[in-house]
């Protein structure tokens, strides 16, 4: 496997795009966007203070950065980061050979909180293209740009795979101007639906009928839906769920509604029986269950954030007073996280056996573990006492305590002597 820096060097210019975004225009002290990066890589992945990234940097002789040098650099960073995430995207999709046939694409968003907040600050969009086993797009927001549809690119050979947060008429009127298709599950109210006639259908009633005969799930219909493209025809899917994890879910509605002392609609806990999908796949080629059963890879983009929480911290924000800190964190989070995906593809190709074997397969989990361990320690290197010692007197800065009113125990002389025998 090559070395993480080269993996992007043969891909992208980093001086260049570095002088491009402002991140590097003077090499006065830091002389590469190769060192820039680096001082980058030791803020994100080993929790280091301001000071300790400015000392890490002077050791390893990549550039010697006083504490509010570091901080400037880190914040002319910033715009640097995101174009790197755009570079590696499409680099991937040029490295990715031209399919014929459709590719599927899981869709999805998860929250990030700074620490001390009481609620999510941030939420990390996420586009994942099931077909080359690689993320293809991704954008970070604050909470006041929701989860929706409108923000991606679609193309007729598609085949979208998303949760109920997306199934309402704005997002599916993209899909359908675009020609794409998708699998997108919804609720009983958040997508309103119309008969042949353009009356309204009501979904509460279509599976008050389906529950009636559990024998007959899976079922599905054909309605309309009107979206700002126009009005479209789509298939209405659902099934019923096991009965015990549905009276489960009831019990934990009724729980939660008592708790925050609301009311709770009959037909809330009527359509927590259900699994219920729109979608537009052809009738002739593809059947109810093929549906449900192509919707149930959706639960791929949710272990991808797990591993992304779970194995490079990214839900573990450092920054609560300086917004500009804390976007370098996470999309530098991000860039590691498209770079390690990289590699995993890379070793994919090479040795494809071991990761389609049925009785044991490639762990992913652990696989991100090593690669992003290998990762770390290519980037950032290890201090050695010799390189310590060899810069000593210039470590002064970032190991002494600034002046301040109380004298420190340690500075009072006859407490040392009393300590030390001298």
């Amino acid at each position: 496997m090559e070395n993480a820096l080269q993996c992007l060097e043969t891909r992208i210019d980093l001086d260049g795009s570095a002088r491009y975004c402002g991140a590097l225009i003077r090499r006065r002290v830091i002389q590469s966007a190769r060192y820039l990066l680096k001082l980058v890589m030791v803020y994100v992945l080993t929790g280091s203070s301001l000071s300790m990234v400015g000392l890490w940097g002077t050791v390893m002789e990549w550039g010697s950065l006083s504490k509010n040098g570091v901080r400037k650099r880190l914040r002319q960073s910033q715009t640097w980061i995101g174009r790197l995430i755009v570079l590696v995207l499409l680099a991937g999709k040029l490295s990715v050979p031209e399919r014929k046939g459709f590719r599927i694409r899981l869709l999805d968003a998860s929250l990030l909180s700074q620490p001390g907040s009481k609620k999510a600050n941030w939420r990390l969009h996420l586009s994942f293209d099931l077909s080359a086993g690689r993320i293809d797009a991704v954008q970070l927001t604050t909470l006041k740009e929701g989860e929706s549809l409108t923000r991606w690119q679609f193309a007729a050979n598609e085949i979208c795979l998303a949760d109920r947060y997306y199934g309402v008429p704005r997002s599916l009127g993209v899909l359908l101007g675009a020609w794409a298709q998708f699998v997108i599950r919804i609720g009983w109210q958040n997508l309103p639906v119309q008969d042949r006639e353009g009356q309204p259908f009501s979904i509460p009633d279509w599976m008050k009928v389906l529950s009636c005969d559990p024998a007959a799930s899976p079922a599905q219909t054909q309605v309309w839906v009107l979206t700002p493209q126009g009005r479209f025809p789509v298939r209405l899917v659902a099934r019923a769920i096991p009965l015990e994890k549905a009276e489960q879910k009831r019990k934990e509605m009724r729980a939660e509604a008592k708790r925050q002392h609301r009311r709770l609609d009959e037909r809330s806990l009527m359509a927590a029986g259900f699994v219920v999908l729109v979608s537009n796949l052809p009738d002739a080629t593809w059947s109810a269950s093929q549906i449900l059963d192509l919707y149930r890879f959706l639960w791929q983009i949710e272990l991808i954030f797990k591993r992304l929480k779970g194995l490079l911290m990214l839900d573990q924000l450092r920054v609560t007073h300086d917004p500009c800190l804390a976007q370098v964190f996470l999309l530098t989070k991000i860039l590691v996280a498209l770079v390690l995906g990289e590699i995993q593809w890379r070793l994919a190709l090479q040795d494809a056996d071991r990761f389609c074997d049925p009785d044991r397969p490639v762990s992913l989990w652990r696989l991100t573990q090593l690669v992003f361990e290998t990762f770390r320690q290519s980037m950032i290197g290890s201090l050695t006492w010799e390189s310590v010692q060899k810069h000593w007197p210039q470590l002064q800065r970032y190991l002494c305590d600034p002046p301040r009113r109380r004298l420190s125990q340690f500075a009072n002389r006859p407490y040392l002597g009393m300590v030390y025998g001298f």
